[in-house]
């Protein structure tokens, strides 16, 4: 008897190879801090960089703020890709960046003050090196992977001394609850660029009188974190409940390569910031579901004046008020409950913009820099083990 052939595969097991260019640079060793008396130079180190990413983006606009502040930034890739390559996609990201490019070649040779880790694998790359060791957590990265090896590696790096800085309270949460804290553990407020989103103010009294709703959903295919098959099916399934009640739902997804193809709805692609912020003015409700840490998406769509949607299952309220969104619970009858009393109490709406405008007010970049600043203020000078 002979097998049958099928189009998948078992669960990827783990290949070490993945890691062949930098496997010289992992081990378990404690990290040992050194920090000069006047620290000039800040290295990110990073996986290249990648357009459409959130994450880089927001390490972009840092990097670019403390270049602002007469720091040397730098932006050190750990995998292959050109200089040209990254200074191209760090410009797409965020027009106007400051900071030097790298590319892999220099880590052999790069020297920095300051080191900050992006990503759980560029802690082991750089956590040897001679200088002062921190670690910008933007998500709880363990929840990145089935629990495992990949899962382990990950939660390692949170406990092998590194100054780590939490984007939001959420990652800061996490990583006292599952893991052994030998190092300082900072929070900075995470922050939105409302100014590329100008407010612009709706007349939810006529949302009573519409029968056609259009929302604008961001999700990635490729990442769980983003919920993209929960929200295919409970969006799927609402707009079912919501044509027997006379009401059309026209789901619009985007943050998703264009070739893929969702079950409902339309699929628009990775968006450009002026074509995001295009989208958020021609919808009246929009959906960005964070099962881990946050995205900037709802932030930009509240920024925009557009109600946003959240999930008591994902972490909106670590980083947003109640008040701020319509909340409801993760399936189709509690989501279509929440959109039907919302359309039939306006006001409720309106409250909700408006909070939103008045939270948006506290997380701006100016108060996420002054946080970050206060954290580099207050470092330890003396070598320390």
């Amino acid at each position: 008897m002979k097998p049958v052939a099928t189009a998948f595969q078992d669960i990827q097991q783990g290949d070490i190879h993945d890691y062949d260019d930098i496997i010289q640079y992992f081990n378990f060793r404690q990290v040992k801090q050194e920090l000069p008396k006047e620290p000039r130079s800040i290295t990110f180190v990073t996986t290249g960089i990648i357009p459409y990413d959130g994450g880089q983006t927001t390490m972009l606009h840092l990097g670019t703020e403390l270049s602002k502040r007469g720091f040397q930034v730098y932006y050190l890739s750990y995998v292959a890709q050109s200089r040209e390559a990254m200074e191209i996609n760090a410009g797409f990201n965020y027009s106007g960046y400051q900071g030097t490019c790298l590319d892999m070649s220099a880590l052999a040779h790069h020297q920095s003050d300051i080191w900050l880790g992006t990503l759980w694998e560029s802690v082991y790359v750089f956590k040897d090196k001679p200088g002062y060791k921190m670690y910008f957590v933007q998500d709880y990265e363990p929840y990145f992977y089935a629990y495992g090896d990949r899962s382990y590696l990950a939660k390692k790096t949170y406990e092998l001394g590194l100054h780590m800085i939490s984007l939001g309270p959420w990652c800061a949460e996490m990583i006292k609850k599952n893991c052994h804290v030998r190092s300082p553990l900072d929070v900075i407020r995470f922050p939105v660029d409302a100014g590329r989103y100008p407010f612009q103010p709706r007349e939810f009294s006529e949302y009573k009188n519409k029968s056609v709703f259009t929302i604008a959903a961001y999700t990635k295919w490729s990442s769980p974190r983003r919920a993209p098959i929960s929200i295919q099916i409970v969006l799927s399934n609402c707009a079912r409940i919501a044509q027997k009640h006379g009401i059309q739902l026209n789901i619009a997804y985007f943050g998703t390569d264009q070739s893929k193809q969702f079950i409902n709805g339309k699929n628009l692609g990775k968006l450009t910031k002026k074509e995001m912020y295009e989208r958020f003015l021609r919808a009246d409700f929009g959906i960005a579901p964070s099962m881990t840490n946050f995205s900037l998406v709802p932030y930009e769509m509240m920024s925009s004046g557009l109600p946003v949607i959240d999930f008591y299952e994902g972490t909106g309220l670590s980083f947003i008020p109640e008040d701020c969104a319509l909340f409801c619970h993760l399936d189709e009858t509690s989501l279509f409950q929440t959109l039907h009393d919302a359309i039939h109490s306006p006001e409720r709406i309106t409250n909700t913009v408006q909070h939103a405008q008045a939270h948006l007010t506290a997380v701006t970049w100016k108060d996420t820099l002054s946080d970050f600043m206060e954290v580099i203020n207050r470092l330890p000078i003396e070598t320390a083990s």
